[in-house]
């Protein structure tokens, strides 16, 4: 927001001092008395406790403060042009008129707090109050941060029971103050460019916190994308397994230095919201009594969680640099000029417009340019004409670009493999055959994307094989048919939308496979050795990209492996569960390498 927006930091500031608001309160002093007999401290130490808690987290929205924020905000995000789709800013500022609204914006950088904040007072909206990671809690900025709305909170405090207790206090101050809230529920920054699984914590205090109010609560997601972050170079390191350099004044002003250089758009779209009040009373109804009685938040909580990652995929625009690094990755290094680029991606625009997906531009040639710029295309004039690839030492980085649209791909891929697999099985029913291969791949890869329910998942399944063939389900096809005329679209993404991902977990399937059932797994370990196995592999040529080196990917993997209880210890079972989830993982990539050893010789055809 910039500074001519004062009403807007009037009309958030709040009339009394949180603090003294919350400790003057009868549920204080029952929360503090509950603490006190549960963990055998004396109440007026647990007091003195709450009280520093609060302190250290309560923040407060004033306009000088926010001014001077703002400003450097404005400064800290000056390599962006902010790109809005403000159709949905008139419903946001009639629900805040009666309503709280809590954002809840996917997280790619830094900067995602600054430039959403610029957005809402832009359009009249007051500042929120953002809560993040204490870490980043620098002085002197974040004494100016803190008086502009920014809440710090604990990465941790899971056996402390005061400080998550007077959090939930907080959040139910700040809902009865009407107060707009935001944070960023993946926990972190994306390591691949994807959405990550969600972090429940805060989402959990909320529905706690909501429940103790009259009125109802928004949340409204929140997608932004940006053309070329400077961050994206140390993630893309990190992920394979470099230490994070940890939060500074020092990286902080390396951060600022680099956003002097033009980087294109930030890219800000906002989803549905969700009325957190519809939710509760459909679990009222579905358990038949009064939600006092029935909410459990361990139902609850992820069902909200999931929905609103659901409603910003849905909102993630695909840009330029997402459809460049998306047609040159997985080429196996392969140099394009600029119109078989066109041809290349022509198939691509064409499905993405009979779909109606949320298309910024399809002109690649500015993009194309600042992709250059920053090294991660190459670029060769010597020739007849220029030509473009993804540099060697890059290809994370554009891997990064191109997953923040990987969601829109992910049942077109899965759907390729799984008529792949039927064909090989030489099944008679092909609906039935397809079916369930598609369900066996979306269990490989549900924690790495948000996949609808099984019905909403069976109908867009249906919805992208009659892309290819309209009228399947009626007509007595044979599975050579179908294939073909999934060939024949001139489209075949699953190697490039979830060949890095299969081949990771096929590495760390294959290592969980080889050691002893009897000894348990120590994660942190096993992790590592996938990362060195990985990049052995990638450099003998039997992994196809090296994003499949990857920390994220390899954590996800083990998540996968822990939800089948292949982590042990265990005896002969256990590991000839783990063969055969190496073999099922075997078999997919092997699947992938066929449609990738079609179009390499085909383009996409």
């Amino acid at each position: 927001m910039s500074a001519g927006h004062p009403a807007a930091y009037r009309d958030s500031v709040p009339e009394r001092n949180a603090v003294d608001a919350i400790t003057g309160s009868d549920v204080f002093a029952q929360r503090v008395a509950e603490i006190a007999a549960a963990s055998g401290r004396t109440a007026a130490e647990v007091d003195a406790d709450a009280r520093r808690c609060l302190t250290e987290m309560c923040a407060a929205i004033g306009p000088r403060a926010s001014r001077v924020w703002d400003r450097f905000g404005g400064w800290l995000s000056r390599a962006y042009r902010i790109d809005v789709d403000d159709s949905r800013l008139p419903q946001l500022r009639e629900l805040a008129q009666k309503h709280s609204l809590v954002f809840l914006p996917n997280h790619r950088s830094y900067l995602d707090p600054l430039v959403l904040r610029r957005v809402l007072g832009e359009h009249g909206l007051p500042p929120n109050h953002i809560l993040g990671g204490i870490n980043l809690a620098m002085w002197p900025v974040s004494t100016v941060a803190k008086r502009s709305g920014l809440v710090f909170i604990r990465r941790s405090f899971r056996d402390d029971p005061v400080y998550p207790a007077m959090l939930r206090l907080y959040l139910a101050h700040l809902l009865r103050e009407k107060a707009n809230l935001e944070w960023y529920f993946e926990g972190g920054r994306t390591r691949t460019g994807k959405l990550r699984p969600p972090r429940m914590g805060v989402l959990r205090y909320l529905l706690d916190a909501f429940l103790t109010t009259t009125r109802d609560v928004y949340i409204v997601p929140v997608a932004i994308v940006y053309d070329q972050q400077h961050e994206v170079e140390a993630i893309s390191r990190e992920e394979t397994g470099v230490p994070k350099d940890p939060e500074s004044l020092r990286l902080l002003l390396s951060f600022a230095r680099a956003q002097s250089r033009r980087r294109g758009r930030a890219y800000i779209r906002f989803g549905e919201p969700l009325s957190l009040r519809a939710t509760v009373t459909d679990a009222e109804e579905r358990a038949g009594a009064p939600a006092a009685d029935v909410v459990d938040p361990a139902t609850v909580v992820p069902r909200v969680a999931f929905e609103i990652a659901h409603r910003i995929n849905a909102a993630t625009p695909i840009t330029p640099s997402a459809l460049i690094t998306f047609s040159l990755l997985n080429d196996d290094g392969r140099a394009f000029t600029v119109p078989e680029l066109h041809r290349l991606l022509s198939p691509m625009l064409d499905y993405i417009r009979r779909r109606n997906l949320p298309l910024t531009a399809d002109d690649l040639l500015p993009e194309l340019r600042t992709l250059v710029r920053e090294k991660v295309i190459g670029e060769y004039t010597g020739g007849l004409e220029p030509v473009y690839w993804v540099m060697a030492d890059r290809q994370h980085e554009a891997g990064f670009y191109r997953n923040t649209v990987t969601h829109w791909f992910v049942t077109r891929a899965i759907c390729e493999i799984a008529v792949i697999e039927v064909a090989e099985q030489a099944a008679t029913d092909i609906n039935e055959a397809t079916w369930q291969a598609a369900l066996a791949l979306r269990d490989l890869l549900k924690y790495e994307f948000f996949f609808a329910r099984k019905r909403e998942f069976a109908e867009e399944m249906r919805a992208e094989i009659d892309l290819a063939r309209p009228g399947w389900e009626a007509d007595d096809l044979r599975v050579d048919e179908l294939t073909t005329a999934l060939r024949d679209t001139g489209l075949l993404l699953a190697h490039r939308v979830v060949g890095p991902f299969l081949e990771a977990y096929q590495v760390l399937a294959d290592r969980l496979a080889a050691r002893d059932p009897a000894t348990a797994v120590e994660r942190d370990e096993l992790v590592a050795e996938c990362l060195r196995v990985a990049r052995q592999r990638w450099l003998q040529q039997q992994l196809h990209s090296p994003e499949s080196i990857s920390k994220d990917l390899m954590l996800n993997a083990l998540k996968l492996a822990g939800n089948r209880d292949l982590l042990g210890p265990g005896d002969d079972e256990l590991a000839a569960a783990r063969a055969r989830f190496a073999a099922e993982l075997g078999e997919a990539v092997r699947r992938v390498g066929l449609i990738r050893r079609h179009t390499r010789y085909s383009g996409w055809t």
